[in-house]
């Protein structure tokens, strides 16, 4: 993660039911609470957004028993959740709440009320970068060793063997926004062709003109709000740039994938992302791929940081029925996730792939989060060009983090996809995906008792080309 830069959300999409969140909403009291949670959640060390929870009634809850629980932890309902897809299931959302007290306190309380289901922090996410040094490389010129070096992945096997991705593959980018027309990503950024710009909601999912994707952390579809001479989307710029920077062009890097349709969701905005929006945003994908029949293999989740959210595990568990991955970075903080959780890394759940860093001489950099139960596999993190904003729109710079070691597992499940699913994924052909990426791991020795396999990220095999 960069470290000068702590990610918070400050602005929410909102959904259905305004009528409810008119009759819920409260003024809160003056009584203020600073103890530890005991039960659903520990202290977060001032990673939750202030005086925020998601609280999440038992089905049929009255709308005064609701408001009875709200006066007990002096909430008011700022946005009632509720996305496709769980209406398609069923399932009744849940609402983000304004509380005047500590949210801990707040979360304490709930715990105790018998029509709550769950009450849980708004969480603070940070995307997993530690460092950048602005450079401008080329493919030719042998630097981009994650892809071609002695411990890279191998990649220009199987570009030899005729397999560069496809653009019926289809990836969401779940971080900041990317700089759509950058001249080395523009031809590999998604286009929602049910979609026209013409101020009308045409695909009918809820949010007006997302022709690019969709901004939750600002509730627009501006995914691109950065300038050549500011950082604000550099961060997922350049995820993009490893997961399907154009190939054979000439110009700048080159991506895993030279042909690949990335869909921005972003949810981070200059200072936040949010669980709740996490959650809009893979929800998104969900549903893009369910409604409208979109080849979405996986998600790149190249932040973390959290601690464990039901709510967010839900949204992952419904991205797993729909037949997506969720490629998420390990974290920065050198720590051993087994014994210190670290979500979403963390989560167990049969579509997670958590990815921790390798440098250029194969070892584990000393700020990796590493996990022999958590984490699966390494990949090139230190040091790894991609594309970012700069002027004219032309820009490159060396990141290092794990959330540069993901993207290179994310582009290579979309490469494994283009090979033998271009056309459609389900749940079972989403489980041959990751089972091809965690057998074909080569063994690294610095990674040996630090992640399930003990290897790191390998493509230069048959069953990617």
């Amino acid at each position: 993660m960069k470290s000068k830069i702590a990610i918070v959300l400050l602005a929410a999409m909102t959904f259905s039911c305004q009528m409810q969140l008119d009759e819920l909403a409260l003024s809160p009291n003056g009584n203020n609470g600073n103890s530890s949670a005991l039960g659903l959640v520990q202290n977060n060390s001032g990673k939750n957004i202030a005086n925020e929870v998601l609280i999440k009634f038992k089905s049929g809850t009255s709308a005064s028993g609701k408001l009875t629980a709200l006066k007990a932890i002096s909430g008011t309902i700022q946005e009632q959740i509720i996305t496709q897809e769980m209406k398609d299931e069923g399932d009744e959302g849940f609402y983000l709440v304004k509380t005047n007290i500590n949210a801990i306190e707040a979360i304490n309380r709930a715990a105790a009320n018998s029509v709550i289901e769950i009450a849980e922090p708004n969480q603070l996410y940070t995307h997993q970068q530690t460092s950048t040094t602005p450079d401008d490389f080329y493919y030719s010129s042998g630097q981009l060793w994650g892809l071609n070096g002695t411990y890279g992945t191998n990649a220009q096997v199987a570009w030899a063997n005729s397999n560069t991705g496809s653009s019926t593959v289809y990836v969401g980018l779940i971080d900041e926004g990317v700089m759509y027309n950058h001249p080395d990503l523009v031809d590999n950024i998604w286009t929602n062709t049910n979609e026209i710009a013409d101020g009308v909601d045409n695909d009918r999912n809820g949010l007006i003109d997302d022709i690019r994707g969709w901004d939750f952390a600002n509730n627009d579809n501006s995914v691109y709000d950065g300038t050549p001479s500011d950082k604000i989307d550099a961060h997922g710029t350049h995820v993009s740039g490893t997961i399907g920077g154009m190939g054979n062009n000439s110009i700048g890097v080159v991506g895993m994938n030279w042909k690949v349709k990335i869909i921005p969701a972003k949810f981070m905005g200059p200072t936040g992302g949010s669980t709740a929006n996490a959650i809009k945003a893979l929800d998104y994908l969900t549903n893009l791929k369910k409604s409208k029949n979109i080849n979405v293999v996986a998600s790149n989740n190249s932040w973390g940081g959290g601690i464990y959210s039901r709510l967010l595990l839900s949204a992952i568990q419904r991205a797993e029925r729909a037949g997506i991955l969720f490629i998420v970075a390990a974290g920065n903080t050198g720590t051993n996730i087994d014994t210190t959780p670290s979500y979403p890394a963390s989560y167990t759940n049969a579509n997670v792939i958590a990815v921790s860093a390798i440098d250029i001489d194969g070892l584990m950099p000393t700020w990796s989060n590493y996990g022999l139960q958590s984490v699966t596999l390494g990949a090139p993190g230190a040091n790894i060009i991609s594309t970012v904003p700069g002027p004219n729109g032309v820009g490159y710079a060396a990141y290092s983090g794990t959330s540069m070691a993901t993207p290179h597992v994310t582009a290579a499940v979309a490469l494994y996809a283009a090979k033998n699913y271009p056309l459609s994924t389900n749940k079972a052909a989403s489980q041959v995906i990751k089972n091809a990426i965690i057998n074909n791991t080569i063994a690294t020795p610095s990674l040996n008792g630090k992640t399930s396999t003990g290897g790191r990220l390998h493509v230069g095999v048959v069953g990617f080309y």
